[in-house]
């Protein structure tokens, strides 16, 4: 039996490696399984996109166009109509045409869409340049519609303003969608054959979000018809109350519902100043330790959720709100950011840019970097992120891409104004998230401020139902106490149809904190390199894709294996040594 020092010594490497593995399993791109919850399968299909807007480049609505695609495929391509080339089409599987503005369509656009023979939908305005295939539709005024419905299916969804449409009239096809002006009704989306046409140029929510259902029948790939639901303990950190969130973590976990918490290492009060680390409250990370165990997922919502001098949970850390502009420089230096004018030649001013952008990209890299880091010290592994106040730059999530799988909440549709975010009803993989599948907030959280907080979330949750697959998306504060979250649940329980989503499982966490309990279990009883073996083994099973980061990873792997080889040889001899000194003691007693 080994010595209790040589035990010690073997836990401490143990948790070393399957600290590794967790962090390897992070890294990997290859936690997608949820995204093929939606039902697809085998090959995705190429998406191209062609958009006309105001400035010619990506515009709000083009980003909630992406997001709403992301659900049906992660291979979205996007192009100008004015820089649309017939070698753009090339394994295109579905051509999107979208217009923001009435614009007259170059002639070489025209005719490369034309000259497409797939599925083609097309959305908003110019629609009637594009030749036969929407001959079926006759163009009319526009015309303010109410409501929206489906022909068949559930009741219509009364709108808060009244939204403009194209008025068109259908010779032939169908009819997806419909829209009301009192008593009168008018095509939304329709479709026939192959070609098909959504008659807003805004695509905004909620128009979004209808268009996002009708969009199943347009593509044709199959989804499931029930709904998802997915649950956050939101804004944890160092000095939340461990007994209230224990009891909100463990009354979902008594009713297996699986759950985020969305946790922030690093408390800082804004007037003394003073940092608390998640490590400084030993009772919390019991709790968390425990809760995890039971089945939590871990989300890091920032490392510090502030830039600059508000409390923690109250600012943004990705994003510098007072200025409205990316990070740029430390949260000290209020100077004015630059304008070209204020230098000699635009080298300068370029230089001057790029050291902005360079900053912007460490201080995100030190958060993230810094907040893994300190909660996978304290056994805590962060499967996904949230930014705070969902608050980022699109260089922040490009950042972000490289150590997380998955996104929480919301997301920032631009680089000039925080105010301009949003979030599908359903799971996407857009492009504009690198890589990043988004599990969205579609319905809110717990008001204690509003006079109808349950309301609320049931108002936005039927809104919801409209969608195929359509996430119920909400969080909670646990400071709050544990009766709100109750009502909350039990209404979600009454809804037809509903999954809740497990981010841990979907990140592959299950597995490697199985082998991790395999291997603690069996450290007594079998030889350490076959336990440490099968530690390594379920790391490369994680590293399946072939590309430059899994190059890097293998590199690591290689180097666990060495780890793991010294340590092995180092138990031998110890063993040896100790059975070698056992013989000497004998002879030496005679």
């Amino acid at each position: 039996m080994p010595s209790k020092s040589l035990i010690s010594t073997y836990n401490k490497w143990v948790r070393i490696s399957v600290a590794l593995i967790m962090l390897l399993t992070l890294l990997t791109g290859t936690m997608d399984k949820l995204h093929a919850a939606g039902g697809n399968s085998g090959q995705e299909p190429k998406i191209l996109v062609v958009y006309t807007t105001d400035t010619g480049t990506v515009n709000e609505d083009v980003r909630m166009l992406d997001l709403v695609l992301g659900h049906f495929s992660s291979r979205l391509h996007y192009v100008a109509d004015g820089e649309l080339t017939v070698r753009d089409l090339d394994g295109v599987d579905y051509l999107v045409y979208y217009g923001a503005v009435s614009q007259k369509l170059p002639d070489d656009t025209k005719e490369v869409m034309r000259s497409f023979t797939g599925t083609l939908l097309a959305m908003g305005k110019n629609a009637e340049q594009l030749g036969a295939r929407f001959s079926f539709l006759t163009w009319k005024e526009q015309v303010n519609i109410q409501m929206v419905s489906k022909p068949q299916g559930i009741d219509p969804m009364l709108l808060e303003i009244n939204m403009p449409i194209e008025g068109v009239s259908l010779a032939q096809g169908e009819v997806l969608l419909e829209g009301w002006k009192g008593i009168y009704a008018y095509p939304l989306m329709m479709k026939h054959g192959n070609t098909a046409y959504f008659a807003s140029a805004s695509f905004s929510s909620p128009l979004s979000m209808f268009a996002a259902e009708a969009l199943h029948d347009v593509f044709g790939i199959p989804h499931q018809t029930g709904h998802l639901a997915l649950i956050r303990l939101e804004d944890v950190h160092p000095q939340s109350d461990p007994k209230l969130v224990l009891e909100a973590g463990s009354y979902l976990a008594d009713k297996g519902i699986p759950y985020v918490i969305a946790l922030i290492p690093v408390y800082t009060n804004s007037e003394t100043k003073e940092l608390v680390h998640l490590k400084d409250r030993p009772e919390l990370v019991k709790v968390l330790r425990t809760l995890q165990q039971r089945g939590a997922s871990i989300a890091l919502h920032g490392y510090m959720h502030y830039y600059r001098d508000s409390e923690t949970g109250e600012g943004s850390e990705f994003w510098d709100m007072e200025r409205n502009t990316p990070i740029s420089k430390p949260p000290e230096d209020t100077t004015p950011i630059k304008e070209r004018h204020e230098w000699s030649s635009q080298e300068e001013y370029e230089q001057y840019r790029a050291s902005l952008a360079q900053y912007e990209e460490t201080y995100i890299k030190s958060r993230i970097e810094s907040g893994i880091k300190e909660l996978t010290e304290l056994g805590l592994i962060p499967v996904a992120f949230e930014a705070p106040h969902y608050n980022m730059s699109q260089t922040g999530y490009q950042i972000t891409s490289r150590y997380f799988s998955y996104l929480l909440g919301q997301v920032q549709f631009n680089q000039t104004d925080w105010h301009q975010m949003g979030a599908p009803p359903t799971i996407s993989k857009p492009g504009f998230l690198h890589g990043m599948t988004l599990l969205p907030e579609t319905v809110g959280y717990y008001d204690p401020n509003s006079l109808t907080p349950l309301q609320d979330i049931r108002d936005n949750a039927r809104q919801i139902s409209f969608v195929r697959d359509g996430v119920i998306g909400m969080f909670f504060h646990p400071y709050l106490g544990v009766e709100p979250l109750k009502e909350m649940i039990t209404y979600v329980e009454t809804l037809p149809d509903v999954t809740w989503i497990d981010v841990r499982k979907m990140a592959g966490l299950d597995a490697v904190e199985e082998a991790h309990d395999t291997a603690v279990a069996r450290q007594e009883e079998e030889p350490a390199q076959s336990i440490e073996a099968e530690l390594v083994e379920k790391t490369v099973t994680f590293l399946q894709e072939d590309s430059w980061t899994q190059r890097i990873l293998w590199g690591i792997v290689a180097l666990v294996t060495c780890m793991v080889l010294l340590f092995s040889l180092y138990t031998w001899r110890n063993r040896a040594n100790l059975r070698k000194q056992l013989f000497m003691e004998r002879d030496l007693d005679g």
